[in-house]
């Protein structure tokens, strides 16, 4: 009886430790299905991330239009803004070295006027002063010269009548060398002896233009007193005019003389070419620029610029080839996009590219590592793919 009981106990005790060991691997079993599952839901089909297939009605709304991909040559460019400058001996700022008062004036800014064309006259006490010294300088040196002939003749025959012929050559000298000034100064006002020796003293100093342009600038008006160096006309000649461009530190190697430039006015108009005329050699203070000189070619386009007005500028640095794709094959994001492929009918490749420095007319360049000869190209409705192609990678709710 005993012998039964621990039998019947032992068989119970096996019978729970099989089922034990039966339900742990059921649940083994049911943990690895489960995991397999989740498993297979997070595993996507990588061969068609990239692809997307139209229908008819979706290829015909959208109006797809293809292409190819051109390798063209291009010119490497360095972007650099600018001003429009004149040189500094093409402006001419017009004042007097006296003061006095302005008696005529027919010169306003815009006013186009020619080298030595009259602008305006100025009252001048001191200019008067000059030309009264000149005259009285010129009767005594006269009378001095006379004198020095007698000297030297009563000289030769006297020896004591030396002292008096070396006063009268050294008054002599002393009177020729104020003329001498007296004459300069006047030429500076733009008088002549001459003239002044002809018709006499002249109350006013005429004030002409020493450069061929347009005024730019008139600081006065009739009856103003007018200072000494004070300003009176500024007088700009626009007939070589420079291009004063900013090129940061990086790009500052790459610039060398006689490189064509492409220059855009803020105004609008159409690009104009010039060239490097020069380059600087410092690079500016905290900005770390270098200043570089472009020309214009076309003299009639340079007649068109207006001084001090800003520009945008490319610099062709050198040719290389590049591949070439219209812009609106190109979905752009930021720096980056991509371009669609019809590798069948219906069927588009998504392709994700660089946006290059290079363009030209309606063309982007696109750096891309892959070979694109004889592939179509979606030229048009790239965009429109794009949105079905976002669509279809929208996740469904579930």
């Amino acid at each position: 009886m005993k012998t039964l009981k621990n039998i019947t106990r032992k068989g119970l005790l096996y019978t729970g430790l099989i089922s034990s060991i039966c339900f742990a691997g059921i649940s083994c079993e049911t943990k690895t299905e489960e995991a397999e599952v989740e498993k297979k839901k997070t595993v996507v089909d990588t061969s068609q991330i990239d692809q997307i297939t139209l229908n008819q009605q979706q290829y015909s709304s959208i109006g797809i239009r293809l292409g190819q991909v051109k390798t063209e040559t291009v010119s490497d460019e360095v972007k650099a803004n600018g001003i429009v400058e004149l040189p500094p001996e093409n402006q001419a700022t017009l004042s007097l070295p006296v003061s006095g008062k302005i008696s005529y004036m027919k010169g306003i800014p815009g006013q186009a006027v020619q080298k030595g064309e009259l602008l305006a006259t100025l009252e001048s006490f001191e200019f008067i002063q000059l030309q009264q010294d000149y005259l009285q300088n010129a009767s005594q040196f006269t009378y001095q010269e006379k004198e020095l002939e007698r000297q030297r003749t009563l000289s030769t025959e006297n020896v004591g009548a030396r002292k008096n012929f070396e006063l009268a050559q050294a008054n002599q000298r002393s009177t020729k060398a104020l003329l001498q000034s007296l004459e300069a100064k006047l030429k500076i006002l733009g008088l002549s002896v001459a003239t002044l020796n002809t018709k006499g003293i002249t109350p006013a100093v005429r004030i002409v233009s020493s450069v061929n342009g347009y005024i730019t600038a008139a600081d006065v008006n009739l009856g103003k007193e007018v200072a000494a160096g004070q300003p009176i006309f500024e007088v700009a000649d626009k007939s070589d005019m420079h291009i004063s461009l900013t090129v940061f530190e990086q790009d500052a190697s790459k610039i060398k003389k006689d490189q064509v430039v492409i220059v855009q006015l803020n105004d609008g108009s159409k690009p104009v070419q010039a060239y490097v005329l020069m380059v600087g050699k410092v690079l500016e203070g905290e900005t770390r620029t270098l200043n570089v000189h472009a020309h214009i070619n076309d003299r009639k386009q340079e007649a068109k610029l207006v001084p001090g007005a800003y520009v945008n500028a490319k610099i062709q640095t050198g040719n290389r080839p590049a591949i070439m794709v219209p812009a609106a094959a190109i979905v752009r994001k930021g720096a980056t996009g991509f371009i669609y492929i019809e590798e069948k009918s219906k069927e588009f490749h998504r392709i994700p590219v660089q946006i290059g420095s290079a363009s030209k007319e309606d063309l982007v360049e696109i750096i891309i590592d892959k070979n694109l000869d004889g592939q179509q190209l979606v030229v048009k409705g790239a965009y429109l793919i794009d949105a079905e192609f976002a669509k279809r990678s929208e996740p469904s709710a579930e």
